[in-house]
């Protein structure tokens, strides 16, 4: 083969093959708490992605399987809707606050129920309170559905409503934190405690919570006791264009975003 023919040969075969990693695209890899998946994410990683040209990579999976797969280095950060342990904290993880998540609960509108006690939440979720009539409402006995183990919003549940009581042996345990809203619409007598940004179903109602009802305000204010944390987290301190949009999500833009679905402020 003469050497006209065997670069022609070249330029083929370099026509054929991809373009080369430089011109790839650059890719951040997120996975986690649901809240954040659903309500937060999607709109600043397009955001994002227009200033920077960015990709970021979304999946849910809850909390405490996103920091798995962040600690296995499967993820470049990790969504939390609970602060870090410090046993998390040990193993070089590294907490960036967002945010506040309102926890309400929720009842189906048949319910004539429309408010409760912590005191009395206590008792439903351990299982010491049994029937609705113990609260001013029908004689029928309470289904308690709760959010899947290894989620913010069980933990939220454990530490804001339960403390050191456990939860009841009766719990029914909703497959998807986002889809508890909707178990409760199959139990008439049914009541769940979820992300407010997550009730989607017009079949049931959020309660007042010691006279005050879940809103941003109300949390903001500091008026409604039931609100859990939010978190991006990181396996060290970011670099990069990961260290860029932890800035973005801490700053004015990122927290213009989150104040849509959830309550923005400095951690306590």
């Amino acid at each position: 083969m003469n050497k006209r023919s065997c670069s022609l040969l070249l330029m083929v075969l370099a026509s054929l093959l991809p373009p080369l990693a430089a011109g790839a695209e650059e890719l951040l890899r997120y996975a986690g708490a649901t809240t954040l998946q659903r309500s937060y994410m999607p709109e600043a990683a397009r955001i994002f992605k227009s200033e920077t040209g960015v990709r970021i990579q979304i999946e849910g999976g809850n909390t405490n399987p996103g920091i798995r797969a962040l600690l296995a280095k499967e993820v470049d950060m990790a969504g939390a809707g609970r602060h870090l342990t410090a046993e998390e904290k040990r193993q070089g993880l590294v907490e960036h606050f967002l945010g506040w998540d309102v926890l309400a609960v929720v009842l189906q509108r048949s319910n004539p129920v429309d408010a409760l006690t912590l005191a009395q939440l206590r008792g439903i979720f351990s299982g010491e309170i049994r029937n609705w009539q113990e609260v001013g409402g029908k004689d029928e006995p309470i289904v308690v559905v709760t959010s899947p183990k290894g989620s913010g919003m069980r933990t939220a549940v454990q530490e804001l409503i339960l403390g050191e009581k456990p939860f009841t042996a009766a719990e029914v345990i909703s497959g998807v934190v986002g889809q508890a809203d909707q178990q409760v619409t199959m139990f008439p007598a049914g009541i769940t405690a979820i992300s407010l940004s997550m009730i989607d179903n017009e079949r049931v109602k959020p309660v007042l919570v010691d006279g005050v009802a879940p809103t941003a305000a109300n949390v903001a204010a500091g008026r409604y006791p039931l609100a859990k944390p939010l978190a991006l987290v990181t396996l060290g301190q970011p670099k990069g264009q990961l260290e860029r949009f932890i800035l973005f999500s801490l700053g004015p833009r990122g927290q213009s975003v989150l104040a849509k679905s959830f309550v923005p402020g400095a951690k306590p």
